[in-house]
């Protein structure tokens, strides 16, 4: 479900993080950035799974140190549970196996706790609208081959959930261009190219550039 920038938002948001003061502190935040009328919360995993039963949930925003979590791939469970919702996982952890599990595993962004108050909610809005947020510290990282193999089921129950821009940047990839030449060509950043790369060498399961072409043209042929 889609957020409406101008009006009240449609669905329910479920905050899960184990600390309360943070939870009702993220509420107050979106209550009154997003204009969100209603809220589950949860301290534990297994209530995230009891909440997912709630038909009104369009967002999970998702701690990944709360009791009953003990991996990030168990984000997929989440995910075949409710694939209609949009999940991100908002966590103070910037170790680069967290994110990557997390996006491997079909979380539609990885948000860092230490974001300023206006682009935690802009990342909200981003994946709200359909965008998947990968944080931009890991756009000069590709993951080694060892770790894109997780990723196969990912890339089967994503595909169909590339943004607009992130299949103009995957065609853009497929023609050869160079990432200043897809940045000129979209008139965006270079470094906004970068991190939809990111993005989808995740989404595809791509050890490399070279891999993600090859994929991408099983994917939009």
């Amino acid at each position: 479900m889609q957020m409406r920038r101008e009006s009240e938002f449609q669905g329910t948001i479920l905050i899960a993080d184990d600390h309360e003061i943070f939870r009702l502190g993220l509420v107050q935040l979106l209550r009154r950035s997003l204009k969100v009328k209603r809220f589950l919360q949860a301290a534990c995993f297994a209530q995230v799974v009891e909440h997912l039963s709630d038909e009104d949930v369009a967002l999970v925003i998702l701690d990944l140190k709360m009791p009953g979590l003990t991996a990030p791939t168990e984000i997929r469970r989440l995910r075949l549970l409710r694939p209609d919702a949009r999940i991100v996982v908002l966590s103070g952890s910037e170790c680069r196996k967290d994110i990557l599990g997390s996006l491997s595993a079909g979380a539609h962004g990885y948000i860092v706790k230490n974001q300023q108050t206006d682009q935690l909610i802009k990342r909200f809005r981003d994946i709200l609208s359909g965008e998947m947020y990968v944080p931009a510290s890991l756009a000069e990282l590709l993951p080694e081959a060892s770790e894109a193999t997780s990723a196969e089921p990912v890339a089967q129950l994503l595909k169909t959930e590339l943004s607009k821009r992130q299949r103009q940047v995957l065609n853009g990839l497929i023609e050869g261009k160079s990432n200043k030449g897809i940045a000129q060509a979209l008139n965006i950043a270079e470094g906004t190219v970068k991190i939809h790369l990111t993005a989808l060498f995740r989404i595809l399961g791509a050890a490399n550039r070279a891999h993600a072409v090859a994929l991408g043209k099983q994917l939009v042929g």
